[in-house]
């Protein structure tokens, strides 16, 4: 019978913390995966989540306190063994606590290696003057596309340096006054991508030279649209990419 009723107390506490995650909007897992999604399917670089990644970090971090202390309650009731004590709803909830800890370290390890990709992909774009790709890092990231940018210089200079001058820049293919900086990459922002709508939205303009083209958006639509046409509704938070 104790055991029957460990076995229910633990399927309600499995149910009642889906629940809450499921219908709490400010929950930081939950925060955290959609920041991820967001950022893997955007083509360009979005702006760090500062605020989230820091509260991410303080609830690993009380986590991993909890699963220890779950540890150290099961250790001495037992270890979880037989005979229906304690020591085994407390070794049973560590690793619910950890398994908990793991898909969150899954999700923040994803999150920094996306956008390391980004950084690296177009490290020269970023760290322009002229755009404001550099201010959507982090402090750590700004450091690490400029040295990867600087490293960059160093190893094509050794080549680029033996070439005539007007052809030894690794920004441009022609060294003219009126050239472009046509040999950095840049994102593709006319990239179509998927979008789920987080809220109703009336007359939504998507492209700006047909201003009398509006939709309506509502909650739960899916569409495809140009990332361009949509990217200041991402930023408003009034749709996620998918």
């Amino acid at each position: 019978m104790a055991e029957a009723s460990q076995q229910d107390d633990l399927a309600e506490i499995l149910a009642e913390a889906s629940q809450q995650q499921q219908q709490d909007p400010t929950n930081i897992v939950a925060r955290l995966k959609r920041a991820y999604v967001n950022e893997k399917n955007a083509p360009e670089l979005l702006p760090f989540e500062h605020d989230l990644l820091e509260q991410v970090m303080a609830k690993v971090e009380d986590q991993e306190l909890v699963v220890q202390q779950s540890r150290e309650a099961a250790a001495a009731a037992g270890g979880g063994g037989g005979g229906g004590g304690g020591g085994g709803m407390d070794d049973l909830m560590a690793h619910i606590y950890q398994a908990e800890l793991n898909r969150v370290r899954f999700l923040i390890r994803a999150y920094y290696r996306t956008r390391l990709f980004k950084i690296e992909k177009y490290a020269v774009h970023v760290v322009k003057p002229e755009t404001n790709e550099f201010a959507k890092l982090s402090p750590q990231e700004q450091k690490y596309a400029t040295d990867y940018v600087n490293m960059l210089e160093e190893h094509f200079g050794s080549v680029l340096g033996q070439m005539p001058e007007k052809y030894s820049s690794m920004l441009q293919q022609i060294e003219e006054d009126d050239a472009e900086m046509d040999m950095v990459p840049e994102p593709n922002l006319d990239k179509h991508v998927f979008c789920r709508v987080r809220e109703d939205r009336r007359d939504v303009m998507f492209d700006p030279n047909d201003p009398d083209n509006t939709m309506d958006l509502d909650q739960g639509d899916i569409i495809m649209v140009r990332y361009r046409f949509i990217k200041g509704l991402l930023e408003d938070g009034a749709l996620d990419l998918i």
